[in-house]
């Protein structure tokens, strides 16, 4: 909890600080252009053997804007090393496999909207992804390297689920950049998983215009 807090408090920073540099009080968003962006945060996850927990993420993402509306494609990984999770299996005394891994990778695309162009810009949207473990690792006895590869095939497949989501989030404009800080809401898995429960995304990044995703048409003669 004390991470969230300060992932909260990063996240308020940076809002106080776009507000501060806002050159010419103009808004975040521009229409029918390429954004390309960097973030970092927490990500939020439990599993069968842990209870909610924050792990240290970063990512990149493209924003592809139309008048009010924008698509968002994001890939976010977060990095902890020997998390703990476990999977039905019967042949394990008691009949549970524990699992340990490391790192979490997300892959969400989502529909955005601008429903205000003001200063301090908000946008929620509504999306799709995927979201995996890295570098699954069964534990306990094997009887043959077969077996040993079975439950790590096993593991893997147990370790990705998809999800939908919701995602909102403000941003300012800092000269050539656009500041904001995004939560983001990813729906529970099927039971059976390696993550149980919703997962919960708290990031905040920079992101700067590539060109028109269009073409413009401009008037000339001779």
């Amino acid at each position: 909890m004390r991470t969230l807090g300060r992932t909260l408090l990063v996240l308020g920073l940076v809002g106080l600080t776009a507000s501060s540099r806002l050159a010419a009080q103009q808004t975040g968003f521009e229409s029918f252009k390429w954004y390309f962006g960097a973030q970092g945060g927490v990500t939020i996850i439990e599993t069968p053997t842990q209870t909610k927990g924050a792990i240290p993420t970063v990512g990149g993402h493209i924003l592809i804007t139309a008048k009010r509306t924008g698509l968002l494609f994001s890939v976010e990984e977060g990095f902890k090393k020997n998390q703990t999770s476990s999977y039905a299996d019967n042949t394990v005394v008691g009949g549970s496999r524990q699992v340990l891994f490391n790192d979490v990778r997300k892959y969400s695309v989502a529909v955005v909207f601008f429903p205000f162009r003001t200063v301090a810009q908000p946008y929620f949207g509504f999306g799709a992804g995927i979201l995996h473990t890295v570098k699954e690792y069964p534990q306990g006895f094997f009887g043959s390297p077969a077996a040993s590869d079975t439950a790590a095939a096993l593991a893997d497949r147990l370790g990705g689920h998809g999800f939908a989501s919701f995602t909102g989030g403000v941003q300012f404009r800092v000269n050539r950049f656009i500041a904001f800080g995004q939560y983001q809401l990813a729906s529970a898995p099927s039971g059976g998983k390696l993550l149980t429960g919703a997962s919960h995304a708290f990031t905040a990044g920079l992101r700067i215009g590539l060109g028109a995703s269009r073409e413009e048409t401009t008037g000339g003669g001779y």
